[in-house]
């Protein structure tokens, strides 16, 4: 942590170090765990080359991309042991980390997070480009509860 970012009164990150400071204080290494490998069949695989164009454009939108993070989100569950479970954080332009609560698709390629900042809570609107999801284990303390990640589809909600 910097000199400059120790004086900041707000907690609010301030540059790179800080941004990954923040980040590593809220990841728990899983003793044994290793992420999930990508399956075959799975969402985020290339499309092969016979697909429509229109199927090439469906593969690119916020739905297919919050399909492969909910998978991913799953198989983690599957997979961390009983004291840990899966987590996302997003991470913004700039460095604003959002835990998310929510995923739900407003557009084409538009998405909203719902979430905390801090322990407060907030909405966020943003283009499926400019946000990157991290998939991440967190302890469970026993005075913790659950923390499933809920995603909205058109036809119902899930929750992960």
């Amino acid at each position: 942590m910097t000199e400059e970012s120790k004086h900041n009164t707000n907690n609010t990150p301030q540059n790179l170090e800080d941004v990954m400071d923040n980040l590593s204080r809220q990841i728990s290494p899983v003793p044994g765990f290793t992420p999930p490998p990508v399956g075959k069949d799975a969402l985020y695989c290339p499309l092969p080359a016979s697909c429509s164009a229109e199927e090439q454009n469906e593969f690119r939108s916020a739905a297919v991309f919050l399909a492969s993070l909910a998978t991913e989100v799953k198989a983690w569950r599957m997979q961390l042991p009983e004291n840990y479970q899966p987590a996302v954080i997003a991470v913004l332009h700039g460095g604003v980390q959002i835990n998310v609560l929510k995923l739900a698709q407003v557009s084409f390629d538009g998405i909203r997070i719902e979430g905390l900042i801090q322990d407060s809570p907030v909405t966020m609107f943003a283009h499926q480009s400019t946000v990157q999801m991290m998939c991440f284990a967190t302890e469970v303390k026993e005075e913790t509860k659950s923390n499933p990640i809920g995603f909205i589809w058109p036809d119902h909600n899930e929750e992960v």
